[in-house]
């Protein structure tokens, strides 16, 4: 369906993943969050159907083999941690939340060595150093102590993500990146719908207020983040080292501030700025290592 290359598919995964986290903050007073996920997984998934029906996805996902750890890359990368994410960023913003989350550095080269056998290499380890200082700087310069209950639930569920990347690189060999991007929403509706209900039953009716922030907040969402950034993500990585991919994707703050910064959600400084040259030079340093093992 997306004819791109690893490295540009992993940049293009990247902005849909900075701008969604802007995207889901104007949502978060609109809609509860895990009904809002529903929603942009039910909607992604028809995006994804012509491609399902067209290639015989649908008998493809439901194989013995294969539909549990779709079941479990979905649980774990789709509806868990965005639900949870959603609720953090009630009271933290999108620029701490992204900057928060480049701390999944660790789960993910203690995951890719210990379950995968990954060793990262050492300009590898010190490109995603190079990122962390910079997201340090961000980070302090934000501070935490205000919102330190959205912090502190974004910081709670990283290691979910990275889990959600050990099943996807588990999957068959031959699966298509549009058919496991197809699998992580399709098989987080039942999960979703789960915990949307006992959400309902336990606090009554979840908030969804109708509107063109809303709709066209959810529209993003799917089409955007879901349907057309996931494809991308999945593209990179599996076709180039995890911890690579994900060092890459986890300078994605740069941009996340910059969309802040223009939608009058943030405030730019010398040290924001400091902070996001070293976040993106610890991305280049990454990216030249895999254009390296390309030649």
């Amino acid at each position: 369906m997306f004819n791109v290359s690893p490295v540009f598919a992993i940049w293009l995964a990247w902005f849909f993943t900075a701008a969604n986290v802007v995207v889901a903050k104007f949502a978060t007073p609109y809609a509860a969050s895990a009904l809002f996920m529903l929603a942009s997984c039910t909607g992604a998934t028809l995006c994804f159907s012509p491609y399902l029906i067209k290639n015989n996805g649908w008998k493809q996902l439901f194989k013995r083999r294969v539909w549990w750890q779709c079941l479990l890359m979905a649980t774990f990368g789709t509806a868990l941690p965005m639900t949870i994410f959603m609720i953090a960023l009630n009271y933290t913003t999108p620029t701490n939340a992204a900057i928060l989350n480049q701390f999944e550095i660790v789960y993910s080269l203690l995951l890719a060595y210990f379950l995968l056998g990954e060793k990262p290499t050492l300009k590898q380890i010190f490109g995603s150093a190079v990122i962390v200082l910079g997201v340090g700087i961000l980070l302090w310069q934000a501070g935490m102590s205000m919102q330190l209950k959205g912090d502190l639930l974004i910081l709670g569920c990283l290691w979910m993500f990275q889990l959600s990347h050990i099943f996807a690189k588990k999957l068959p060999a031959d699966m298509p990146p549009v058919l496991i991007s197809a699998a992580r929403a399709m098989f987080a509706i039942p999960v979703l719908a789960i915990l949307t209900a006992s959400l309902w039953a336990i606090q009554g009716p979840q908030l969804f207020v109708p509107g063109p922030v809303l709709f066209s907040t959810l529209a993003f969402s799917a089409v955007c983040n879901y349907f057309i950034g996931n494809t991308f993500w999945y593209t990179a990585i599996r076709n180039m080292d995890l911890g690579k991919a994900t060092a890459i994707i986890l300078s994605y703050p740069v941009c996340t501030f910059l969309l802040s910064v223009l939608l009058k959600q943030d405030t730019i400084n010398i040290y924001k700025v400091l902070g996001m040259a070293l976040a993106i030079g610890g991305a280049y340093i990454v990216t030249g290592i895999i254009k390296g093992e390309r030649k």
